[in-house]
């Protein structure tokens, strides 16, 4: 089973979901419906048998997670979240809104930062204060992305998930499959364990696959979804003294101009020790690294300190 959704929030959904959905944007999350899932046809010579219904969901991220809990939850479906690096720490800025801890039922623990107050940044350098709608109990989320994926991951495996830690290198589609339901998919993968450098190859045979595998999906490639954008994002982790890091207690800053990137914007997120730097593109893919020059110029003296890491990392964008 296959299909293609545009991204929409969801997380606690009722138990009676009829279909899963190809995930390629990072923050897309599940549809439900009314109906129930159906049964996979049995496939045991003996009459009568009724088999559960095998998905395997292919990305370890927030859609990924939220889908795995989603199937993991129906009694009737045996899954598996397949993850080629569990401890990914994603160059997000991770800001999450206030609203998202109720919705996905997040404890705050996930939480490094309550920012209240928030700094646009012109080109020319004037600041406007932004975050002056907040009420005194509101706040914007700052996160990890390897504590708030993994805190989601770890839940799909508490509803019942089988985390996979491995790299998926290509699906077999039956020819038939749209016409035929009892057609299964064949995922191959290349397993990894703790303490070797390369993978084992794998097989893993469901009825049903959920790609939530990110802008080189090659869940996307294998169901033929065609063209799509997709952005590119870099980020550093700076430890500043703690006399810097007190101005970024409840402050985020958001800085615009064609220096910093020419369709996004570049960011200074407080952390839990440090502060997130970072900016992304669409348009202009290959200059990332000039726009991350630029974004730390401007910031300046504020965030002088120790880089103590830094990635860059591709993400499908509607």
């Amino acid at each position: 089973m296959f299909a293609a959704i545009r991204p929409r929030a969801a997380h606690r959904l009722s138990a009676t979901m009829v279909k899963l959905a190809l995930l390629a944007a990072p923050a897309a999350a599940l549809v439900a419906h009314k109906n129930s899932l159906p049964l996979a046809a049995p496939r045991a010579a003996a009459a009568n048998v009724e088999m559960k219904y095998r998905v395997a969901v292919i990305g370890g991220g927030p859609s990924g997670a939220c889908a795995a809990e989603v199937c993991a939850s129906e009694p009737n479906i045996e899954t598996y979240i397949i993850e080629r690096k569990f401890d990914n720490a994603k160059p997000c800025g991770g800001a999450i809104p206030l609203c998202m801890l109720g919705e996905f039922d997040l404890p705050e623990s996930v939480v490094d930062r309550k920012v209240r107050k928030m700094k646009m940044i012109s080109p020319s350098n004037e600041e406007v204060d932004i975050g002056d709608t907040l009420k005194a109990d509101e706040f914007i989320g700052m996160c990890r992305r390897e504590i708030l994926d993994g805190y989601l991951r770890d839940r799909a495996v508490e509803y019942g998930a089988t985390p996979i830690n491995g790299l998926v290198t290509s699906i077999d589609i039956p020819s038939t499959h749209k016409t035929d339901p009892t057609q299964q998919y064949t995922i191959s993968y290349q397993k990894f364990t703790p303490g070797k450098s390369v993978g084992t190859p794998e097989k893993l045979v469901v009825d049903c696959i959920v790609g939530a595998d990110g802008a080189n999906s090659r869940v996307a490639k294998a169901m033929d979804a065609g063209e799509y954008n997709f952005a590119i994002a870099f980020q550093e982790r700076i430890k500043i003294s703690k006399e810097k890091m007190e101005f970024y207690e409840e402050m985020a800053e958001m800085y615009v101009g064609d220096d910093v990137s020419p369709d996004f914007y570049g960011w200074v997120f407080p952390k839990y020790d440090h502060v997130g730097v970072g900016t992304g593109t669409v348009v202009n893919r290959p200059a990332i690294k000039e726009y991350q020059k630029a974004i730390r110029a401007r910031a300046g003296s504020k965030i002088e300190g120790e880089c103590c890491w830094r990635a860059a990392s591709e993400a499908s964008h509607n």
